[in-house]
């Protein structure tokens, strides 16, 4: 009976995992306009490139605290949703992949994976290169990586594996 509970909690994992990829990919590419139309590469990397650390979380912040009506809104939007996006891969990447429960495999990988996904969308004239959405995704992974630590969190995720 156990064996079953446990192969039953797996697939879901594994399907909850599909679905946060397809609704990422969705978010991270496809929600988003391209700029192929409208600019060179060298005026999309002018526009649309940060590598100032800190830079547009700086100017995202300062929008929310003088209340821009215009900015102000999608500053939190940015700020919060480059946290949440990567913080469920802080959770599947270990429940799926073992060698992902040690931290240090896991932010190599995590941090691969953000670099892949600002490369594409540098790439595919999608979103922007940033530094700071770097950051926030990171940060936001390793928000998700901790909360692993949780009896909660571990007996869902990790059903079976341990």
């Amino acid at each position: 009976m156990g064996k079953s509970i446990d192969r039953i909690g797996r697939a879901a994992i594994y399907i909850l995992f599909g679905v946060y990829v397809i609704a990422a990919l969705y978010l991270l590419f496809f929600m988003r306009i391209s700029m192929w139309d409208h600019l060179t590469y060298r005026e999309y990397f002018r526009y649309n490139t940060n590598f100032v650390p800190f830079r547009t979380i700086a100017e995202f912040a300062g929008y929310y605290r003088r209340d821009d009506s215009v900015y102000g809104d999608i500053s939190l939007v940015n700020i919060w949703g480059n946290l949440a996006v990567f913080l469920p891969a802080g959770i599947f990447f270990p429940a799926i992949w073992k060698k992902q429960r040690r931290f240090r495999n896991f932010t190599i990988t995590a941090a691969a994976v953000i670099i892949a996904v600002e490369l594409l969308q540098f790439l595919t004239m999608r979103g922007s290169c940033d530094i700071d959405d770097f950051i926030l995704n990171f940060f936001g992974a390793v928000i998700g990586f901790s909360l692993t630590g949780l009896k909660i969190v571990r007996r869902l995720a990790f059903a079976g594996t341990e």
